[in-house]
């Protein structure tokens, strides 16, 4: 499964992205874990420490170069160096067996856009599509930049986060039109923060009305905002929080979901605990 994530900025992506990223590792996953997001935070929601984050070494844009198939003629992402060598340079050891890659910052004011950068992202998601690929989370930046610039393209499944306010889901309905344009097979919209049954039933009102798929809805958890308050995993620090009970259950139907298995057939089980 190759799943990437978005959403407007706030929607909680990045906490996502990193308690699936471990749970799937918990459950005995090869697990690669994409940071593409310009402020970098994925490592903090995985686990590692900050001296570790601090010494981790971004991708180098310059490692996509973009080529045209001769059968085709279509434009796509060629990686100067194969994936197993990307991993081996770049890759972070986090917990649970799960490898994280950096796909590189904003430095310093004035240096320009990050095309480079996307464009690698979406090298290593294509090459993944030939490999006996693990499970790619690509957290995503937020907004709709890498919509455009297509780095989602090769993803098997978008996530699409929304908060129960207006702006948020209209941002959540264009993000599933473009990503329907770019041919991505399976998207889904994850409610996240949900305070009230009201809320919950406006969502799946606006869902239905505008045919987006609601997979799951997240509850608002005070515990999510005092981890990230203190620099801490959601796992490591409230492992039996509703909300890390909640991405355990979404990890479970996500699996059915994109590989198709039938109730009863699962073949492991996601728990917020080791």
């Amino acid at each position: 499964m190759r799943i990437a994530l978005a959403g407007k900025g706030g929607t909680g992506k990045t906490t996502l992205a990193g308690t699936l990223s471990r749970l799937y590792g918990r459950a005995h996953r090869t697990v690669l874990a994409l940071d593409a997001d310009s402020n970098p935070n994925l490592a903090t929601t995985l686990g590692l420490s900050p001296e570790t984050t601090a010494k981790i070494r971004s991708v180098p844009g310059s490692l996509g170069e973009w080529r045209t198939a001769p059968d085709t003629g279509r434009a796509y992402v060629h990686l100067t160096l194969p994936l197993d060598e990307v991993i081996k340079q770049y890759g972070v050891a986090a917990p649970d067996g799960v490898t994280l890659l950096v796909m590189g910052t904003v430095d310093h004011a004035g240096v320009g856009c990050r095309c480079s950068a996307h464009a690698a992202a979406r090298g290593i998601m294509g090459h993944l599509m030939q490999a006996d690929a693990p499970i790619v989370i690509s957290d995503m930046e937020a907004g709709l930049e890498h919509l455009g610039r297509g780095t989602v393209e090769h993803a098997d499944a978008l996530l699409i986060l929304i908060e129960p306010y207006y702006r948020a889901l209209e941002a959540g309905r264009r993000m599933k039109e473009l990503a329907a344009e770019l041919g991505v097979p399976r998207i889904y919209i994850v409610a996240n923060k949900i305070r009230q049954p009201d809320e919950e039933t406006a969502i799946r009102s606006f869902c239905e009305q505008h045919q987006l798929r609601l997979l799951a809805t997240l509850p608002f958890d005070d515990s999510a905002r005092g981890a990230e308050a203190n620099g801490l995993s959601l796992l490591d620090a409230q492992p039996d929080s509703p909300l890390a009970r909640g991405i355990a259950d979404l990890a479970v139907a996500l699996e059915e979901n994109c590989k198709g298995v039938k109730d009863g057939n699962v073949d492991s089980h996601f728990c917020a605990r080791a």
